[in-house]
């Protein structure tokens, strides 16, 4: 609502002094003192005759205070017929349970937790969490964050266990999922001791953090923390819901073979069998990442550890005589990241396939084709690079990066890495804004980002290189991210000595802080990872980042290695939000519902233009929506002569709700510099087109000249709601007086 003009008016008649009580009043019918046969109060002294005009519907509204007529009520500085329901949109008052987008009265839709919930043209509204129509294009009210220096701050961490101690070590990717179903997601992690160095048989345990705290959630009589539950220190796990039943399980390596499920309140769901569902299957799994889907489009989950395949209840589907626990490895001693992707070319058909960087193998284990004997295995990921509708296999393997036909596995492309080492798991996004995919992998050396054109001779090439340390594994990977919401990702990495995030466009260091590590193929997730819709990133660390004689990270003096989980946001909460899970190793926007459950079947991610990436965190529909608070002022006599109430009618014009607890502020006079009477709240969430009155009593003996101003979340951008338009929130009326009392 634009500020409205003041009118100069007649003096004020004020006909009684009033206490200063702050509670509203409740409507009237306006009637004068004395109706009932009462004796009306004696005017105070500096009354005159000849005041104010009575108004029998007793609002008054605009700058001139106009008197509204009866079923009226004031909106955008004018009287007009009332709106029962209190969601307007434009001259039209919606149906109860409606909301205003696009100057049209909708219907909320399916409960949802992120977009990716929702069709192709819905976003998620996160203060209603149901799935409403987006906006059309010119309609949008949208806030989109200025580029701000980049201040990641620590929210939480977590670095001293409150149930076996010594176990504080982290060295696997965190995995952060909602598991209880409160709403509040979790942070997953495996904890290790400082005795050794990670080897596969050393004793660790799955922890389960809150991601809104950081404090533990398990106490110390769970199974997870029995001593026959260890689990794999080098095993990364992934949890999802694997059954019918919706309940969201973590799967983990075990200690000396084999596999577990844990259910959320950590008890023991299964550990691993062989196909008759009673020998145990201790198969040998050496730093592996879990993945997880519905492979066969059943309901029920496949688990998936390099080219083994077990089934929702733990029992093994694949032969495994042939070494299947180590495919999908850049090197043995370094374990499998196999992915599970759709690609046998046929539209008609929604089978997937586990992936390696040389094979694709069906669910029973046999194979869709095999490459091994020309390519070395390695780490795999999946996109349409050229956007031809065929989809492309990035493979990291042994100091290269390739590029092959996913639907064959041929290789189309190869170029040596910068640097030295293997090569970590690749990372597929668009970093600079050209709507067209680009690579990423750190080995040894060197973080590196590659571009991809078909057309090209070479087709692959160096965009950027900097300079990183790994000289333990050089098998990390990364995470990428859009904080600015500008379309170029940031890239979020680890390696032995520091965390980083380098600019998506040239590789700039726009973020760096001391994090050891020992390294595996961990890396940070981008999560909302407790429930703000505000984007975080989680990482984890260890004390062992000088495991190699004569390395050193060169820290600052009196700076010493780190160890545990810490989750860093935004200084100013500007980042565009995101979704609240990042539930495997081989995360990619389509693997899994915000719930944690599995689609079925799974959407081809390399087929829908805004989710062709991998290993990349975004929102979905409506990134940028954003409320639009304006505020009309009106007055209502019924209190008179006692005094007069201002009902500032608070209202949300824009594409997106706002929490309740919005600021306002009503003042004496013509503008915000004015005395201040009072300062209030909204006490409701307010979705789009809704509105709610926030009123005061201004007592007769604090009328003055009647003049008085509203804002609602600061005038002028001072506030705290991020809005498409900041200048529209104030409001101001003139002339307010008593009808006198003949």
């Amino acid at each position: 609502m634009r500020t409205l003009s003041l009118a100069s008016l007649l003096a004020v008649i004020v006909v009684a002094c009033g206490s200063g009580d702050d509670s509203v009043f409740p409507a009237t019918d306006g009637g004068a003192p004395g109706d009932d046969g009462s004796t009306p109060p004696p005017p105070p002294p500096f009354q005159t005759d000849g005041g104010g005009a009575p108004c029998p519907s007793n609002v008054l509204c605009g700058a001139a205070a106009a008197c509204c007529a009866a079923g009226q009520e004031c909106a955008d500085g004018a009287c007009v017929a009332a709106c029962a329901t209190g969601v307007r949109c434009g001259a039209t008052c919606c149906a109860q349970g409606e909301v205003c987008l696009s100057a049209t009265c909708t219907k909320p839709g399916k409960a949802c937790q992120d977009s990716f919930d929702c069709e192709e043209t819905e976003f998620c509204e996160p203060t209603l969490s149901k799935c409403l129509p987006q906006p059309q294009a010119g309609t949008t009210c949208e806030y989109k964050p200025p580029v701000l220096p980049f201040e990641p701050i620590v929210e939480w961490s977590w670095t001293l266990p409150t149930v076996l101690p010594a176990f504080d070590q982290v060295i696997n990717m965190p995995v952060v999922i909602d598991i209880d179903g409160d709403k509040i997601p979790e942070v997953i992690i495996v904890t290790s001791e400082n005795t050794g160095g990670f080897g596969d048989n050393d004793p660790a345990y799955v922890r389960v953090l809150d991601g809104k705290t950081g404090k533990e959630k398990w106490g110390a009589a769970v199974d997870a923390y029995k001593p026959e539950n260890q689990v794999n220190p080098r095993g990364t796990p992934a949890a999802a819901a694997l059954d019918a039943t919706g309940a969201v399980r973590i799967v983990v390596p075990k200690r000396g073979g084999g596999v577990l499920a844990f259910r959320a309140d950590g008890s023991l769901l299964w550990s691993s069998t062989r196909a008759d569902g009673v020998t145990a299957y201790n198969g040998s799994f050496y730093s592996v990442a879990v993945a997880i889907a519905d492979m066969n489009n059943d309901g029920n989950a496949e688990i998936v550890l390099g080219g083994v395949v077990l089934d929702h209840l733990g029992k093994l589907v694949t032969d495994t005589s042939i070494g299947r626990e180590r495919w999908g490895a850049n090197d043995v001693n370094y374990g499998a990241v196999s992915i599970i992707a759709d690609v046998d070319g046929n539209p008609a058909t929604t089978e997937q396939f586990v992936v390696t960087g040389n094979r694709a193998i069906r669910r029973d284990g046999t194979l869709l084709w095999d490459v091994s004997g020309a390519l070395s295995d390695g780490y795999p990921a999946i996109s349409d690079l050229d956007k031809d509708g065929t989809p492309e296999l990035v493979v990291v393997a042994q100091g290269k990066v390739r590029v092959q036909n996913a639907l064959t596995g041929a290789l189309i492309e190869e170029l040596t890495m910068p640097g030295s080492g293997r090569g970590g798991p690749p990372t597929i996004a668009d970093f600079d804004n050209d709507k067209v995919m680009e690579i990423a992998s750190a080995n040894g050396s060197k973080y590196s980002v590659f571009e991809y054109d078909p057309a090209a001779t070479p087709k692959l090439r160096v965009k950027w290189s900097v300079d990183t340390q790994d000289a333990s594994s050089n098998v990390t990977g990364s995470s990428v991210f859009d904080f600015e919401g500008d379309g170029s990702a940031e890239v979020v990495y680890n390696d032995e000595c520091y965390s980083r995030v380098y600019r998506g466009t040239d590789g700039m260091v726009l973020f760096s802080v001391p994090n050891s590590s020992a390294t595996i193929h961990e890396y940070p997730v981008l999560v909302d990872v407790d429930g703000d819709n505000n984007t975080e990133f989680v990482v984890v660390a260890n004390d062992r980042n000088h495991l190699l004689a004569g390395l050193d990270c060169g820290y600052p003096a009196g700076t010493a290695p780190r160890h545990g989980v810490f989750v860093y946001g935004d200084k100013n909460d500007k980042w565009v939000r995101t979704r609240r899970l990042w539930n495997q190793h081989a995360y990619h926007l389509t693997n899994v519902q915000s719930d944690g459950k599995l689609p079925k079947p799974e959407p081809r991610s390399f087929t829908v233009a805004e989710n062709n990436d991998y290993r990349v965190s975004q929102q979905g529909k409506g990134a940028f929506n954003a409320p639009d608070l304006r505020v009309d002022l009106e007055v209502s006599t019924a209190p008179c002569p006692t005094g007069v109430e201002l009902r500032a009618r608070v209202k949300n014009a824009g594409s997106l709700g706002v929490a309740a607890g919005v600021k306002v502020r009503f003042h004496e006079g013509t503008s915000a510099a004015g005395p201040l009477l009072v300062e209030k709240a909204t006490t409701r969430a307010l979705l789009p087109g809704e509105s709610e009155i926030v009123s005061h009593l201004v007592p007769a003996a604090s009328i003055g000249a009647g003049n008085f101003f509203v804002t609602v979340d600061g005038a002028q951008g001072g506030g705290t709601v991020n809005e498409c338009l900041e200048d529209n929130n104030s409001a101001a009326i003139g002339g307010v007086r008593c009808p006198s009392v003949k």
